[in-house]
């Protein structure tokens, strides 16, 4: 093999091992790709039935493999495990939330924010609209619908 021929080998050795690294600092490792941004939940229901109005937006931000948003009460955050995919329909693992435990003034509130953390937490399947405006997390029993937030669209 030519000096030029061992070198671009090399090269292309190196450019190929490096693929996986690039990805997976990219989001596109878990498959989030179609998610990203913020979402504003829309409905939910859980075992228990339909979720109440809440008094404050309900978010969900994916920003690469990081999940965070707004629940009832408290801001929360945490890791997408496995993602779907580019195109945003599959399975989802989203790994434990953190959150600070300030409680509601409202003990509704309170409540809602509990069934909303077991709901997300018991989610498995999620599915992005055709046009990209809705975004549905389901599981066993568990149906939350986000809407794309307004902050995203601008």
């Amino acid at each position: 093999m030519t000096r030029t021929r061992l070198g671009r080998a090399v090269l292309f050795g190196m450019l190929a091992m490096s693929i996986p690294l690039l990805t997976a600092c990219s989001g596109f490792m878990t498959g989030t790709s179609a998610l990203q941004g913020e979402w504003v939940l829309a409905s939910g229901t859980d075992a228990e039935g339909a979720f109440i109005e809440p008094v404050q937006p309900i978010t969900l931000e994916f920003d690469g493999d990081a999940v965070s948003g707004q629940a009832p009460c408290n801001p929360y955050s945490g890791a997408v495990v496995r993602g779907p995919g580019t195109s945003g329909t599959g399975t989802i693992e989203l790994g434990a939330l953190t959150r600070s435990e300030m409680g509601c003034a409202e003990m509704e509130q309170n409540l809602l924010e509990s069934r909303f953390f077991a709901a997300i937490e018991g989610v498995d399947r999620v599915s992005v609209s055709d046009d990209g405006e809705r975004l549905e997390l389901t599981g066993d029993d568990v149906f939350l619908q986000f809407t794309l937030s307004e902050k995203r669209e601008g």
